[in-house]
């Protein structure tokens, strides 16, 4: 008998587009659970990092009993957490999409966390935000996963003035816009022959939360349900590996930030529209 897969989806995407509020607001379907960004769980547990609920994995409420499920001997290896750390970097892309196959090392690793998280879970599907489109790539590789995924684009401004504020890793202007670029473009690459992803912009999903989710849900599952008014709603933090700062605040609500079209001087925002401009014209963006 063949074994049931595990049911996967991927948030790719750049960073500062919204995912951890999309990824957040997701876990609050009854067929979703968001697990945050799993490209960092091999350190986290090497390390024993913090969950989002503030213990360490290994006393969080949640991952704890995971942790259990799975082999410490090969998740606490540093050349098994070398290798995957390696294997997900950015330049190993155009080779994925050319064939490279995955490692069994990496594929024995991933197969092992995967099988041990839906066993702890009451939620068919299991949302994995990490963004890195190699890990996305990799991921598609394996035939134990019934994958499918969710592409976050943003107004490339709105990204600027996010990585503008002194917190967590921030970017100067054209810093932001190679990053930008660079995740954009392969993010749009894979997703134009990828059918298994759905492209969601942020302003829509901020504008229209309930409409965008149930574009998702059809996307999903073909088939929608009635989602309730989502603009007042207050959404928990499930227990996220990694993440943004949003992850320290237990909760959130569905906020629209356009703030940079206040503290982008129009000039900039017409300069940044154009260094950015097939990504901009592609995605339906005004300048």
């Amino acid at each position: 008998m063949t074994k049931q897969k595990v049911n996967t989806i991927y948030l790719l995407g750049a960073g500062r587009s919204g995912t951890t509020m999309l990824a957040t607001i997701l876990n609050n379907h009854p067929k979703i659970y968001t697990i945050g960004e799993m490209h960092q769980f091999l350190d986290y547990v090497l390390e024993d990092k913090d969950c989002s609920c503030g213990e360490n994995l290994s006393k969080c409420p949640f991952w704890s009993s995971i942790l259990m499920d799975l082999d410490a001997s090969i998740l606490k290896n540093k050349s098994n957490v070398d290798l995957s750390n390696s294997l997900e970097k950015h330049h190993f892309i155009p080779l994925y999409l050319l064939g490279k196959p995955i490692p069994p090392k990496y594929r024995e690793i991933i197969d092992m966390i995967f099988k041990a998280i839906q066993s702890n879970i009451d939620k068919p599907w299991i949302l994995d935000s990490s963004k890195y489109n190699s890990r996305y790539l990799l991921l598609r590789k394996n035939k134990k996963l019934n994958l499918k995924g969710i592409y976050l684009v943003r107004d490339v401004r709105g990204v600027i003035n996010s990585f503008g504020k002194n917190v967590q890793t921030p970017k100067k202007p054209l810093s932001a816009i190679l990053y930008y670029s660079i995740i954009n473009f392969w993010s749009q690459w894979i997703c134009f022959f990828d059918k298994r992803i759905i492209k969601i912009r942020y302003e829509d999903f901020v504008n229209e939360p309930e409409k965008t989710i149930q574009k998702i849900e059809k996307h999903l599952f073909d088939s929608t349900s009635k989602v309730s008014n989502l603009t007042n709603e207050t959404f928990k933090i499930p227990h996220i590996i990694a993440g943004n700062r949003l992850r320290s605040q237990k909760q959130l609500v569905i906020k629209k930030d356009m703030k940079w079209k206040e503290t982008i001087t129009r000039g900039n925002q017409i300069l940044y529209y154009f260094l950015t401009l097939p990504l901009m014209l592609l995605n339906k963006y005004k300048p």
